[in-house]
């Protein structure tokens, strides 16, 4: 099979299981959107983004580093490695849950449902055991096993989600299926990984591992901070929008994510996961992948440019028909987030170019202009008191960065600046 064939074949692959992964809560949020308030979804944001950035910091980001060796007893010592770092740390976070308990419910507002932040360690290690082995995953190709998880994760999340709306269960609800859908996701792809295909070995030796963790040192050295600041980035108008104008307004933000980041996430991901397999070997071969870039970016181009023209001019009236009146203030926030997001499809998934090249500084140094240009939007929307002028400020320094980080991964790809 040639290699153009066989990237579309990959392509495909993935996008039809993550496709069934993310329809199933996308064809359910008009029914959530109905039992949940703005608020429930809130907390529930609230509590996935502290997750979701303590979650990055837990492995060393070592995980990243396991596509680049080119023996696979490496690869899996770099899976040891990383699933061993998230269970020391959060064994730390669960102290510190324990020690600060009143800070962490005052921080979180959820009042007589704080005994949930004691489950926060039990996310963050499942979210960092799921992504050491779905980079595996994708090492080997093993694109079935990727988006089996998905379905598994998706479906078991929604099942409770529902269950719990009807149930009145509010945020509590939310919380417990994100919980499951993490855990079931990276128990049947350890499964699939580990039992249903044997290894020959997986001995694994201390002193191979402290050996990779030094050859690799630049992952933690760079990438915490890194893409530290890039979740905070993500997850920062969930933190401002709470702390700056109430948990509602963290609730309709999420519904957009949850809306626009479906799509994105099909698609995008998906060619983002291959292209990092193909780029990977391609840049290990001849120290540069242009083509392989160009043909990725001009897919994820021509694919992104009519359904994000039609949602800059109707998501108002498209939200209020689907989720209710209600949640008329999503799509109003959304046409101000469009440009952003179009940037972010078209750029986000080939960045995986600052790893292939080993550039962490270059990412480092863009990740903290990026935060720092998000925390300033947020402070002048507050200063203010305008939430659409937060977002405006947002959305145009969003998109600013991602035009920066295209030209860079570009760059890279084809091989400047090693």
């Amino acid at each position: 099979m040639s290699t153009r064939k066989k990237f579309l074949r990959n392509i495909a692959l993935l996008m039809t299981g993550t496709t069934i992964a993310q329809a199933i809560p996308v064809l359910v949020s008009p029914l959530l959107t109905r039992i949940y308030s703005p608020e429930d979804f809130g907390a529930f944001a609230l509590y996935l983004a502290v997750a979701s950035i303590v979650a990055v910091v837990v492995t060393g980001r070592y995980e990243m580093a396991i596509i680049v060796p080119k023996k696979e007893s490496d690869a899996y010592h770099l899976v040891a490695l990383s699933v061993m770092l998230a269970a020391v740390s959060c064994i730390g976070i669960f102290v510190c849950v324990l020690m600060f308990k009143s800070s962490l419910q005052s921080m979180f507002g959820w009042g007589g449902d704080s005994q949930w932040v004691y489950w926060l360690p039990i996310s963050v290690f499942f979210m960092a055991s799921y992504q050491s082995l779905n980079y595996l995953c994708n090492r080997e190709g093993r694109y079935k096993q990727m988006a089996l998880s998905r379905i598994f994760q998706s479906s078991s999340m929604t099942v409770i989600h529902v269950a719990g709306g009807y149930l009145k269960a509010g945020s509590v609800a939310l919380i417990t299926g994100q919980i499951i859908g993490q855990v079931a996701a990276a128990f049947i792809m350890a499964y699939m990984m580990f039992v249903r295909t044997p290894r020959k070995s997986l001995r694994v030796n201390k002193h191979k591992i402290t050996v990779l963790a030094k050859k690799y040192s630049n992952f933690p050295r760079y990438l915490i901070l890194a893409h530290g600041f890039n979740t905070a980035s993500a997850q920062s108008p969930v933190l401002f929008l709470s702390a700056l104008f109430g948990s509602g307004s963290a609730g309709f933000y999420i519904l957009i994510q949850r809306v626009i980041g479906a799509p994105m996430v099909i698609v995008a991901g998906a060619i983002g996961d291959v292209f990092r397999h193909e780029a990977s070997r391609e840049y290990a071969k001849t120290g540069q992948c242009r083509s392989i870039y160009r043909s990725s970016f001009l897919r994820l181009l021509v694919i992104s440019i009519f359904p994000f023209s039609i949602f800059s001019l109707f998501a108002p009236e498209l939200f209020v028909l689907v989720f209710g009146d209600t949640w008329r203030l999503s799509g109003e926030y959304s046409q101000i987030l469009t440009p952003m997001f179009f940037l972010q499809f078209i750029t986000s998934p080939l960045s995986t170019m600052y790893m292939i090249a080993q550039k962490q500084k270059f990412d480092l140094v863009w990740q903290a202009v990026l935060f720092g240009l998000l925390s300033l939007a947020f402070f002048i929307g507050h200063y203010y008191g305008d939430i659409k002028v937060a977002l405006t400020w947002f959305s145009g320094f969003y998109s600013l960065m991602y035009a920066v980080n295209g030209v860079i991964s570009y760059n890279l790809a084809c091989g400047k600046w090693r």
